[in-house]
């Protein structure tokens, strides 16, 4: 997991009883305390207070983003004839923060690798920047809202249900990335307590608990070791071991949002799913379709239908599927590894659209692939490529080498 999650874990772990304690208390003044048109503010000031045991920086920040969107999506509302300028400068605000945050160090240390710093110069050193946790949802919150805004779909809010939208606290850190529209009209339409909601919240919570800290932990704590000394294990061992970092990759993603999602459920919200048997699809697109579902459909919706998917030729479109993977790879690190990862799935889900041109060529091989009995075949084959992308996630080109060498 990212930087994102240890730290979201260390809070979990060093202050869980007072965690469950605020929450237990929240909940109890949120549904049988205040009346309904305070609720928002509760839960907006809940975030807030969320974040600042994070770093009182961080409310600050996101508060001057928030105010900045939000003035920029009423003048936007009102029609003004520079619309669609105010809207290029929010949206090069807000990328332009997030490459900047997120991929800085990586441009410093290339620079410093380079040779820059040459023998007749003082010494450059650069200071680490620190991404301000959950930087990367809320951007992408912000950016869904004002484009929505401009294109003139986004409900009429106030600056109190958006700020709840953008730094809703049970998915502050891990996502998923909801929508709008969807947030708000469940903060429209809150009414009474409702027990089925928290039961499954409280299951949810539980499911995500053991998917994260009982199964995925532990699978962590013996495959990453294993993976890095792969001559020490037999090969089908090894084997194994890569199916297996799939699987600890899923439990330890999937947990924190079944947690993030149980949690919505106990204040009435019924936040979007992220995952859907990512694991049991026949191909790669669908694979994705089914995986970290909030954020694929965010970066092909703001990313690939403008760029390339509106009567675009097929080079155009296969363009723009190699890229939309290596952003989507890229916005979860700026390194090396997820860039190789984004081009691996990227050639991965052209080849596909390729196979998918010849099948409407030839009717016969068509059918043929659509047969029941090939879904195993199938899916296997799906989950095996997977797997070994997920590789990416835990060793460096050389390590991996080595660990293909000893099964190959």
């Amino acid at each position: 997991m990212t930087t994102l999650g240890k730290s979201f874990k260390n809070i979990q772990m060093e202050n869980l009883f007072w965690y469950l304690l605020s929450l237990c208390l929240s909940i109890f003044i949120y549904w049988l305390i205040l009346p309904r048109k305070w609720r928002s503010l509760f839960l907006f000031l809940m975030s807030l207070l969320f974040i600042s045991f994070f770093n009182l920086k961080y409310v600050l920040y996101f508060l001057l983003h928030m105010i900045l969107v939000y003035s920029a999506g009423l003048y936007i509302d009102k029609g003004v004839k520079k619309k669609r300028l105010i809207l290029a400068l929010t949206l090069v605000w807000l990328v332009g923060n997030l490459c900047f945050f997120k991929y800085s160090d990586l441009l410093f240390s290339a620079v410093v690798e380079s040779g820059f710093n040459f023998s007749w110069m003082p010494k450059i050193t650069f200071p680490t920047l620190l991404l301000p946790l959950g930087l990367s949802y809320i951007i992408f919150r912000l950016i869904h809202f004002v484009v929505e805004v401009y294109k003139k779909k986004s409900l009429k809010c106030s600056f109190i249900d958006f700020g709840l939208y953008v730094l809703f606290f049970p998915t502050f850190l891990a996502g998923p990335v909801e929508r709008f529209q969807r947030f708000h009209t469940q903060t429209m339409e809150m009414k009474a307590p409702d027990l089925s909601n928290i039961n499954q919240g409280l299951f949810r919570i539980l499911l995500g608990v053991a998917k994260k800290f009982v199964f995925a932990d532990n699978l962590a704590r013996w495959i990453i070791p294993a993976l890095h000394a792969p001559e020490s294990h037999p090969r089908f061992l090894v084997l194994l071991l890569v199916y297996g970092t799939a699987i600890q990759i899923y439990l330890d993603f999937s947990g924190y949002t079944d947690m993030a999602l149980g949690v919505s459920r106990l204040f009435g919200y019924k936040i979007m799913e992220n995952f859907n048997r990512p694991f049991f699809q026949r191909n790669i697109a669908m694979f994705w379709r089914n995986w970290h579902i909030s954020v694929y459909s965010w970066i092909r919706d703001y990313f690939f239908f403008p760029l390339f998917g509106y009567r675009a030729s097929n080079l155009k479109i296969y363009l723009g599927i190699f890229l939309t993977m290596v952003v989507f790879m890229v916005w979860h690190k700026g390194n090396l590894n997820f860039l190789l990862l984004g081009i691996y799935h990227g050639l991965g889900l052209v080849v596909w659209q390729l196979y998918q041109e010849v099948k409407r060529k030839y009717p016969a091989l068509r059918k043929w692939s659509s047969r029941s009995y090939l879904n195993p075949i199938c899916i296997f084959f799906t989950f095996s490529f997977v797997s070994f992308g997920f590789l990416f996630f835990h060793l460096d080109l050389h390590q991996l080498y080595a660990l293909l060498d000893r099964i190959f």
